[in-house]
């Protein structure tokens, strides 16, 4: 039987992993025949350096692994894409990415190139990555489309500036869909420190750093600015940020509109979203020196 084998590039596992994914695919770690398989055929023909390899495959690495009959790789492709993106939103840090798929039909073995391997921190597939990660692929929890696609965008750029544009496209169609020319950033300030922050310190820190980061947005946009590793604090909190609203809503099952209506409720009552709301599923994000920049 042919098979379809994609090493997940940057991740690690704390143990053996299998797990069973729709259209008969599965998610796995430990098996070395796999580590070995993809080692041996893609470290000579990727398009990226061997040592790269070396560095973001091992063998307690995630693959994905199928039995595959027909070798339609590209009918796929878009399957494939969404298990990266769900893994990426499952985790709380790291990144970890897809970018090449074997297929096999022994002796013969082909490769497929689907992108660029995604630069970042070491993505670890603990047990609560699992736990989101299972949730999204089986609960099907509808997800804030614009967001997440911005999401995935800023993971694949090399270039802060445009990882915090993306990122901040992201939090602005969350926010403030509703938002007009004048009044974003007055909106963002606000729904930020009361959807975040739980006491007015928190919320006063959250409204300053969305104000300082929101003004780095600008001057990239209107005056081409570049920040460079000015801007990595701003980016790994934005990042966080984001993530959390996607899962939030997508876990609790709400809608846009109804996130925003919640949101300026919020500020009439004077109480923090998960103090009013109670959801069950309410990721949280460390605001502590949320405000420190790097010297």
């Amino acid at each position: 039987m042919p098979y379809l084998i994609a090493p997940v590039f940057n991740s690690t596992t704390l143990r053996p992993v299998r797990i069973e994914l729709p259209q008969s695919f599965l998610l796995l770690s430990g098996e070395e025949k796999l580590y070995k398989l993809a080692s041996r055929f893609l470290k000579n023909q990727m398009d990226e350096s061997r040592l790269l390899f070396d560095r973001k495959v091992r063998a307690d690495s995630l693959f994905l692994f199928a039995e595959y009959p027909d070798l339609k790789v590209r009918q796929d492709q878009a399957w494939i894409e969404e298990i990266e993106q769900k893994l990426n939103l499952a985790a709380l840090d790291g990144i970890c990415s897809i970018p090449y798929i074997i297929t096999a039909q022994p002796p013969v073995f082909g490769i497929t190139y689907l992108k660029r391997s995604n630069d970042g921190k070491k993505f670890i597939f603990d047990e609560r990555t699992e736990e989101i990660f299972q949730s999204l692929i089986w609960d099907k929890p509808s997800l804030p489309q614009l967001a997440v696609r911005r999401y995935a965008l800023s993971l694949e750029k090399k270039n802060l500036e445009d990882q915090l544009l993306d990122l901040w496209i992201a939090l602005e169609s969350l926010f403030v869909p509703d938002g007009k020319k004048g009044e974003i950033t007055y909106k963002l300030r606000l729904r930020m420190a009361y959807y975040f922050g739980d006491t007015y310190a928190e919320r006063e820190q959250v409204a300053q750093f969305v104000k300082r980061s929101y003004n780095h947005r600008s001057e990239i946009v209107h005056s081409g600015k570049l920040l460079g590793k000015a801007l990595e604090h701003d980016v790994r909190r934005l990042r966080q940020m984001a993530r959390a609203v996607i899962l939030n809503t997508a876990m609790e099952g709400i809608t846009l509109q109804e996130l925003r209506i919640r949101l300026d409720e919020l500020v009439i009552a004077g109480e923090s979203y998960a103090s009013r709301y109670k959801p069950a599923f309410f990721e949280r994000v460390n605001l502590e020196s949320i405000n420190k920049r790097k010297s």
